[in-house]
């Protein structure tokens, strides 16, 4: 598990190499580490979910800030693409060195853990978290939120059971 400072350090330590290197990097930060760092909602998650470019450059500055670290070698990692599309809204949420860092809207952020919602993860803690603070109170609403960002045929029953199940609560 990965706590809000050593995401925090990991982060600007590949910023620094970067910049080092001269090169500019792009990081769109999803998943348990934009509810970490952008949304504080809970202190630790399992690693950094995210889309990077310059891809191979910063998968193999990622792994030296792991072994100066002392993180696991997969920290950083673009696992999350299955549940993204394409023009995901984002916003810059910070800059290190050459790292700039973008995230996903709250928004976007809630339709992503909606479409993994994963038993046994941080996912129904997220969600439950994510309606609440964009005050989403109708199961409808929720379900507009999400066919707003995914097509309704990657829709899987168990997103929508989990919706069910928080509306019917």
């Amino acid at each position: 598990m990965l706590n809000r400072e050593q995401i925090l350090k990991a982060l600007d330590r590949l910023g620094t190499i970067l910049k080092e290197e001269d090169i500019e990097g792009q990081l769109l930060l999803t998943g348990g580490a934009a509810m970490s760092l952008v949304h504080r909602a809970r202190d630790m998650t399992q690693d950094v979910d995210a889309l990077y470019e310059p891809k191979t450059e910063i998968y193999e500055y990622a792994k030296k800030v792991a072994k100066e670290l002392d993180l696991p070698d997969d920290w950083l990692n673009d696992g999350v693409n299955g549940y993204m599309t394409e023009n995901a809204p984002s916003y810059i949420y910070d800059v290190f060195g050459g790292l700039t860092i973008l995230t996903v809207t709250s928004e976007y952020l809630l339709a992503m853990k909606l479409m993994s919602a994963r038993h046994g993860t941080m996912d129904l803690e997220d969600i439950k978290f994510l309606l609440s603070k964009l005050k989403i109170t109708t199961l409808e609403d929720a379900i507009k939120l999400l066919t707003d960002h995914f097509p309704k045929d990657r829709i899987l029953p168990k997103s929508m059971y989990v919706l069910e199940e928080y509306f019917s609560d």
